[in-house]
């Protein structure tokens, strides 16, 4: 997939940079990490690469008809007060 070299949202500067991509399902919290993305370096959007997305749709299907196991993590959920 080509790079995206400026930003769709706010015009700045792309890099292509790793991320984790973190969904909640059925099953529990899938994290995925050292995703490739192209990132805005002023806004901080993150644009996953179509081969990023290609591997996550593989991975969380896996996950969910439990062809891989699940690894037990604490995870701690913290809600800002107002």
């Amino acid at each position: 997939m080509p790079r995206l070299k400026k930003c769709p949202d706010c015009g700045g500067k792309m890099e292509r940079r790793k991320t984790k991509f973190i969904m909640e399902s059925e099953k529990g919290l899938i994290a995925i990490e050292s995703i490739d993305a192209d990132i805005c370096t002023i806004c901080g959007v993150e644009y996953l690469t179509a081969e990023a997305d290609e591997y996550i749709e593989k991975i969380v299907e896996k996950i969910l008809i439990k062809k891989i196991q699940s690894h037990q993590e604490a995870v701690f959920r913290v809600a800002e007060e107002a």
